[in-house]
């Protein structure tokens, strides 16, 4: 949702960055300086950081009467993420990005969803998130000094996330479209060149159709992350008793359980943490990662959710069919990592 928004502001980012004109470049950073308040303030805080490298970019176009948009911008979207929070949330003055915030950053808890080392975004996901695209990429930075300065802004943006041990590659997904812009310039390019111009169009579509098979495999197996969010699904599909009460541990709430998926009015659904066993009888059902632990407490599976594990490793000719059949799926190793269970007395009163 966040990036619709990151998108437009980097549409008038562009024209502050390259417009002649002093009056169009001044309005362009009005309407991108509203665009980015709103969005950090309502929808993302990370997006913060981008941010403030685009302010910085641009910012002899600033003016007194931006500096005033700007403050009305941030007046307005506090209050509007606060009034419509609150209510939603029937709770007192919430502000979940500034919340968000506060735990993460302020606190140091985003340590708690894991750590990556400082080189992951430069390594692992800027490379997956262009495919294609990156070797165009350094191409344009090297070939022309507007698309350097793009990505030196962007560039410094990313530095910042990197000096964050928590990592995460959709942190970075707003810098795509400038290295894309960047990509462009680089094809033109290229393009200019006596030498390199019969070569251009071929290069740029085999990877262009490369990157577009990665991404379709990508996704696919994006799909298979979200075993939690399945098994929900899977629960309410299969049984269809009143007044049951589901317990969801921690790895089923992170992979994909959310509250959109918890639509039964007459059920309970509770995600507490650090339980004693003897807590768990008060629940009908669990949807846990760990089944062991609970069958002595009276639980029985009822039914699993897969999800992916990792690629199988086969000979080259076995890959080779899988992918002129189209079953390219029989190459990525799934298993059941969400269980359902039920509690047995509840289990022999359904029976």
């Amino acid at each position: 949702m966040a990036l619709v928004p990151v998108l437009l502001a980097q549409k008038h980012w562009l024209r502050c960055m390259c417009l002649k004109s002093r009056s169009a470049r001044q309005s362009s950073y009005q309407i991108m300086a509203a665009l980015l308040i709103f969005t950090c303030v309502v929808l993302r805080f990370d997006i913060t950081v981008f941010a403030v490298a685009m302010f910085v970019s641009c910012a002899r176009n600033s003016t007194w009467r931006a500096v005033g948009m700007t403050a009305v911008a941030l007046v307005a979207s506090v209050l509007l993420t606060l009034l419509t929070d609150s209510y939603y949330w029937q709770t007192r003055w919430m502000w979940p990005e500034f919340q968000v915030f506060w735990f993460n950053v302020v606190q140091g808890q985003s340590v708690e969803w894991g750590t990556s080392p400082p080189h992951y975004y430069l390594i692992h996901a800027i490379p997956r998130l262009l495919l294609g695209a990156l070797p165009f990429a350094v191409v344009g930075m090297l070939r022309d000094t507007h698309a350097a300065r793009l990505v030196g802004a962007y560039a410094v943006a990313i530095a910042v996330f990197s000096a964050n041990p928590h990592k995460e590659w959709r942190f970075i997904l707003p810098s795509v479209p400038v290295f894309n812009t960047c990509a462009a310039v680089g094809v033109s390019r290229l393009y200019q060149i006596a030498f390199t111009r019969r070569f251009v169009p071929v290069l740029a579509t085999l990877l262009v159709t490369s990157s577009l098979c990665i991404v379709l495999i990508m996704s696919y197996i994006s799909s298979l992350n979200y075993p939690g969010g399945y098994a929900l699904e899977l629960l309410h599909a299969t049984d269809q008793m009143s007044k049951a009460n589901v317990h969801i541990d921690t790895y089923s709430a992170m992979t994909g359980i959310t509250r959109f998926g918890q639509y039964r009015q007459d059920w309970t659904y509770d995600k507490s943490e650090g339980l004693m066993p003897d807590q768990y009888q008060s629940f009908t059902h669990l949807l846990t990662s760990h089944p062991e632990q609970h069958t002595s407490q009276g639980f029985k599976i009822i039914d699993s959710q897969s999800g992916y594990v990792g690629l199988k490793a086969a000979p080259i000719r076995d890959i080779l069919g899988a992918l002129v059949s189209g079953q390219f799926a029989l190459l990525i190793q799934k298993a059941p990592l969400v269980w359902i269970m039920r509690r047995a007395d509840v289990l022999d009163e359904k029976q």
